[in-house]
Order: C-alpha cells, then sequence, then structure tokens
C-alpha cells in the first residue's frame, strides 16, 4: 500500500539570513518533493498585520512521515511558520489503516507559540494506528501575536491507549467520537420471489362483461309477470 501524501502550507519569513538552508533541510527524506512560494493574498489586500509582510506561503506536497516532518518544523519554527497541513484521509483505506471497532474521531488545540505543541501532537501521532490529521491554520491570522490551531485527528486506538495517551501529552480535547457510532442495519428477512415483486402486476383476467340492455328491454322486464303467477291464479 502507497504511504499517504502529506501537503502542507507554511509561512516562511524569506527575510532572515539562511531561511534557504533551513528550508532545505524541511525537504530531506519528503518522496515526489513539489512546491511553490508565492507571497499571501494579504499582501495586495493589507488586512493582515505588517510584521507579516516579510512572509511568503510555501506550498508543500509528498510522502514523509509526519512525525519526523513536524520535529523538523518545530526545529525551523524562526524560519517556517506552520499555516496548514492535511496527511493520509485515503478514499479506500485498507489493512491498519482500515477503520474498526476502536475508530477514534477528535479534536483539540494547540498553540504555536508553546514550546510543547509539537509534543502533543507527535504523541497522538505515534499512539493512534493509521492516523489522519488536519492542522487547520490560525485564527485570524495576522491580527493576532498569539495564533491558535485546531488540530483534527482520527484512527484507531483502543480505549485504554487513548487515556493514557491523553494524560502523558496533555491533550485538552474539544471533542470525540469513538467507537462504531453507526446503528446497525435493518434486518431484512430473505423472501423468494416469484416474479410479481420486481415486475409490474399484469392482470391475468380478461375484464367483466359489460352488460347492455337497451331501453325496449328495460320496458319488457319491468310489465313481464312470472310465468308461474298466471299458472297458480288460473288453477
Amino acid at each position: 500500500m502507497a504511504a499517504p501524501q502529506l501537503s502542507c502550507v507554511l509561512l516562511v519569513e524569506t527575510e532572515l539570513k539562511g531561511w534557504q538552508k533551513t528550508l532545505h533541510k524541511i525537504f530531506e527524506g519528503i518522496e515526489g518533493l513539489a512546491f511553490s512560494i508565492d507571497a499571501p493574498d494579504w499582501w495586495t489586500h493589507g488586512e493582515a498585520n505588517p510584521m507579516m509582510f516579510t512572509k511568503k506561503l510555501m506550498y508543500l506536497h509528498g510522502e514523509v512521515d509526519p512525525v519526523v516532518f513536524i520535529k523538523k518544523l518545530f526545529k525551523a519554527k524562526i524560519y517556517a511558520m506552520l499555516y496548514r497541513i492535511d496527511y493520509g484521509y485515503e478514499e479506500n483505506p485498507e489493512g491498519i489503516r482500515k477503520p474498526n471497532n476502536h475508530f477514534l474521531r477528535f479534536r483539540f488545540e494547540i498553540d504555536m507559540l508553546e514550546g510543547s505543541w509539537y509534543k502533543k501532537v507527535i504523541g497522538a501521532l505515534k499512539t493512534i494506528q493509521g492516523v489522519s490529521f488536519t492542522i487547520d491554520a490560525p485564527k485570524q491570522m495576522g491580527y493576532t501575536d498569539a495564533p491558535c490551531q485546531m488540530v483534527y485527528m482520527c484512527g484507531n486506538i483502543e480505549e485504554g491507549l487513548l487515556m493514557k495517551m491523553l494524560t502523558k501529552t496533555g491533550i485538552q480535547i474539544l471533542g470525540v467520537d469513538y467507537g462504531n457510532l453507526k446503528p446497525p442495519p435493518k434486518k431484512v428477512e430473505a423472501q423468494i420471489s416469484d416474479g410479481t415483486e420486481t415486475q409490474p402486476k399484469k392482470d391475468t383476467e380478461p375484464p367483466p362483461h359489460e352488460i347492455v340492455v337497451s331501453t325496449s328491454t328495460k320496458h319488457q322486464a319491468k310489465n313481464k309477470k312470472p310465468r308461474g303467477f298466471r299458472i297458480f291464479c288460473c288453477s
């Protein structure tokens, strides 16, 4: 099975000396690397903090171990700031990535200025099997000095390991769904089809014959006496 793809958006500080060397270290070990660097939209709209004008947006895509990648991002924090990252989410998961009865879906928040944010993410990644996750863009980017980002994760993990992981990492969950939450399918009894259920019902009997009685016949039937009446009276 092919490794899941990782897509990432970084804010790169191109005004700092040595930013090229830092990006080279981030790129190492990424299979099928593709990236582009461009000026963010807020340069033209003027909606961001002036301190953000020196940063460029870098779009990155490839195959890499997310644990290794996040460690590199933490070390490069003064040169490259994480804006968004997506990992996993195959359309047809197989094997270890296939959801089971221990399937978990949860979300929590991280502070990018907190020194231990990457430890929380890595601790969860190492514990959850077949993990897929998204770290969303900071709220009100450019307006705040302490941007928080939302982390969405899903994968397979036993309930006991989940509680230990939350205790060890210090993750404060904002929401969680665990186990098979879908209702069981309705039981459908097998029926032997005689061909009349799937096909429209056909008229197998001819329509009833319509008896047309003329006006003269009706008049005769009304005035005609029963035959036995005359015999009874004359005898």
